[in-house]
């Protein structure tokens, strides 16, 4: 899962989960670090449990589909999940949790409700729904007083308005008036990517991405995977030879759920 599950550790512990932003820290440590494991218990018994990252979900998603290792899956949903799957496909044993990267470092660059302020530029903005919401505004969507960035209630951990705002910039992608300028912000969107990827190319040896989630869907996703290539392609010409991978809409939306069902053997 992606901000249901947050950051697990090696023993399917809720390191920290995004739904529960206003539990204190002794009753999380307490009713939520252990919550996969009862639930796994109360629902199915003493059967075997692994919770993974939607990021690295589709890493390993990625794999079995095209054959190939050397893989970054990236999950566009909420905020950026990330795994890597190495040339045998196997994960690496670390937490790639690369939403705490810093991508812009512009020094004006914006602050993000998990950091409170600490740092600046993190990729929770740039490469999850939050990417997008902040510049509906300037890509000309209408939106409510509540759903502009400006609104200290989309400056909050809590991810539904800006799921209700990506929703209006997908509906303005159909509206023939609106398309071009809200084009503008996938385009934006891809710029993030690219650079991201230049980035990552320092610490992985990247051969393939697969992009999911739900920033990805229709045709803004297609919109930003080729405003990505074309950053690699000028920018980091010694990376433009990354192959990019990806699914039909329903998938994008939900596939990391089917991929994770369908990653263990069954014996």
């Amino acid at each position: 899962g992606g901000s249901a599950t947050g950051t697990i550790s090696a023993d399917n512990e809720a390191t920290w989960c995004d739904i529960f932003p206003n539990v204190p820290p002794d009753v999380y440590k307490e009713k939520v670090i252990d919550i996969f494991k009862r639930l796994a218990k109360d629902l199915a018994g003493d059967v075997p449990l692994k919770v993974i990252n939607d990021g690295e979900v589709t890493a390993l998603a990625a794999f079995q589909k095209i054959k190939k290792g050397n893989i970054m899956g990236i999950s566009m949903g909420s905020s950026e999940g990330a795994g890597y799957a190495n040339k045998d496909g196997n994960l690496m044993g670390w937490i790639s949790e690369l939403c705490y990267v810093r991508l812009d470092l512009n020094p004006k660059a914006p602050t993000d409700p998990w950091s409170k302020g600490a740092h600046t530029g993190l990729s929770h903005l740039y490469l999850g729904q939050r990417g997008a919401t902040k510049l509906a505004v300037k890509g000309g969507i209408d939106v409510p007083d509540h759903y502009k960035f400006s609104d200290p209630e989309m400056r909050t951990i809590k991810h539904e308005h800006h799921a209700q705002c990506l929703k209006l910039i997908q509906k303005a992608m159909t509206d023939p008036e609106k398309k071009e300028q809200c084009s503008k912000i996938y385009e934006t969107c891809g710029v993030y990517l690219g650079y991201a990827l230049g980035q990552y190319c320092e610490f992985y040896d990247i051969d393939h991405v697969m992009v999911l989630g739900r920033v990805s869907k229709g045709d803004g996703g297609d919109i930003m995977l080729e405003t990505a290539k074309k950053v690699l392609l000028e920018e980091f010409p010694e990376h433009a030879n990354i192959e990019f991978h990806t699914a039909d809409d329903h998938f994008k939306g939900v596939g990391q759920c089917i991929a994770a069902a369908a990653l263990p053997e069954i014996k």
